[in-house]
């Protein structure tokens, strides 16, 4: 008897550590999804059971509900013309004013910034600081070993120099003169609000159910989209074949006007902005777009647009 109970207290013991070794596996940037652009708009993950690590599907349906002649961000409404204000503003994020497009959707419209400083001389360097949109002044010392050093993580940076927070990745931090290992201000700072957020100046791609789009080298996960495609009148859908991974039928992404199912993909080089670009439909209710290496595809081997109807 006792050896019975030996043996099931190491059987829930091997259990327990199952589920420890589970919890730790659950790394999201790893799931399927543009999830970057899905929490910067605020969208809500739907999970198929409440322990899964990836969600199947967002809930967006707050975003849509919103107003088309106001502008949104960090659940703040603003009517037309009103200016953001300081509480919900970034640094760069200069002269906004909430606008109506010419397409009749709001959103901000900012003040163009140019930070072009040129590279620092040598033996010089640029003063950062994550307060601010622009590098400062450029500080040449006598002696190099009189800059600033910060260790965050086992790794040295110098005076000027971003690092990540390991605890919190959205986090901008800049090594300065006073750094004691803790990632607080005025060395790093939090974000008012999403600097991937899609709605903020480019509402009419989110209204108009356009797909961002990443480069080959990013992860739709947790990488900010460089551009988006939106419908035109020669996309269609390939329908998925594959029997197998269409149990997910509540899986739905809209693009423009079309509804595509879990698995469909859309057609490519319709326009200059679907050439090399591989969507699929993975995690609705926004469909998966990145471009594909160079290796794999050409980007100068398209049809000429022009003589599409």
């Amino acid at each position: 008897m006792g050896r019975l109970n030996i043996i099931f207290g190491l059987f829930f013991v091997c259990l327990k550590l199952l589920s420890i070794r589970a919890d730790d596996s659950c790394d999201e940037s790893k799931c399927p999804g543009p999830i970057a652009y899905y929490e910067s708009l605020g969208c809500l993950p739907v999970r198929k059971k409440p322990e899964d690590c990836c969600a199947y599907k967002y809930n967006c349906t707050e975003v849509e509900s919103r107003s088309l002649d106001k502008c949104y961000v960090n659940n703040h409404s603003y009517d037309l013309g009103e200016k953001l204000k300081d509480e919900d503003a970034n640094p760069c994020d200069i002269g906004c004013t909430c606008l109506m497009s010419y397409t009749d959707i709001a959103a901000f419209n900012c003040a163009i910034v140019d930070c072009f400083q040129g590279p620092a001389k040598p033996g010089c360097y640029r003063k950062n600081s994550p307060s601010n949109c622009c590098p400062g002044e450029e500080v040449c010392p006598e002696n190099p070993e009189d800059r600033a050093t910060c260790v965050v993580d086992g790794k040295a940076y110098k005076d000027g120099e971003y690092f990540n927070d390991p605890s919190d990745p959205d986090k901008n931090c800049i090594c300065q003169p006073g750094y004691e290992g803790k990632n607080v201000e005025p060395f790093c700072v939090t974000p008012k609000h999403p600097y991937c957020q899609p709605d903020f100046r480019h509402r009419d791609d989110v209204v108009n159910n356009c797909a961002p789009v990443y480069y080959s080298s990013q992860s739709p996960q947790t990488s900010c989209s460089v551009f988006s495609r939106c419908q035109n009148n020669n996309d269609t859908i390939i329908t998925n074949q594959d029997k197998s991974s269409q149990q997910d039928n509540d899986v739905i992404c809209k693009f423009g006007t079309l509804i595509m199912h879990h698995g469909d993909k859309l057609n490519q080089a319709t326009d200059y902005s679907s050439v090399c670009v591989k969507c699929v439909c993975e995690v609705g209710p926004v469909p998966t777009c990145q471009r594909l290496p160079d290796d794999k595809c050409d980007v100068t081997n398209h049809p000429p647009f022009n003589s599409f109807d």
